[in-house]
């Protein structure tokens, strides 16, 4: 019986969190961060560096805790947006993202504009910069790139730092996380089932426990 109690006393807990959780989170509540990448502007830099370039830029970019949106498929509905926030008229560039943020539902735009000051055609140095809109606040942040195309990883780690990990991570209501509540109340009662079942199954196995001890003789 003990077995059973502790199996029930498990259970209700567990769906006391639930509607806890429930009661705490707004059905409703949901809050998605869309971040775009539309690419490069590349002056005088190499294909091998400038694919070197977007690689890159794209693994810095392309986290799972908000939506990303990569220039390839942007750029099928927003060209001519994206093409004049490429030029980076001094004049419109700022509207030019605010435009292209909100026709493209985006908090957050990423660009970046490089260009090859290397005099040696053995050795690709990139100056430039990779900038950040914020739609929310409708600011630009800049990240200076002076570097060896060799080096760029040092830079790749520090705009991490300063430009991603500062972004905030999308909210979902708990409609959105039921299916993983769920599964996990499944997988907690499952183990608690098997642990009582399994103890009430050597309790029975262990029988005839209304038989006395039998008293130990001596020599």
């Amino acid at each position: 019986m003990k077995y059973l109690l502790k199996l029930f006393s498990i259970f209700l807990s567990i769906n006391i969190l639930i509607v806890q959780l429930a009661a705490a989170t707004p059905q409703d509540k949901t809050l998605t961060i869309h971040v775009g990448y539309i690419g490069e502007t590349l002056e005088n830099v190499p294909d091998g560096y400038q694919k070197l370039v977007r690689q890159k830029m794209l693994g810095l970019i392309n986290q799972n805790y908000y939506e990303f949106h990569n220039p390839t498929d942007l750029s099928k509905s927003y060209s001519n947006t994206i093409a004049a926030v490429l030029i980076h008229n001094a004049n419109s560039f700022n509207d030019d993202l605010a435009e292209l943020s909100k026709s493209a539902d985006l908090d957050y735009i990423f660009v970046t504009s490089l260009r090859n000051i290397s005099e040696d055609e053995n050795r690709v140095m990139l100056k430039g910069k990779v900038e950040r809109y914020n739609r929310k606040s409708n600011d630009i942040y800049r990240y200076e790139i002076l570097s060896y195309a060799e080096d760029l990883d040092l830079h790749i780690r520090a705009m991490k730092t300063e430009m991603i990990e500062t972004i905030p991570h999308s909210i979902h209501g708990i409609n959105r996380n039921r299916a993983y509540i769920l599964l996990g109340v499944v997988v907690v009662v499952g183990f608690a089932m098997s642990q009582s079942f399994g103890g009430l199954g050597k309790f029975l196995q262990s029988g005839d426990g209304d038989k006395k001890p039998t008293t130990p003789t001596g020599n």
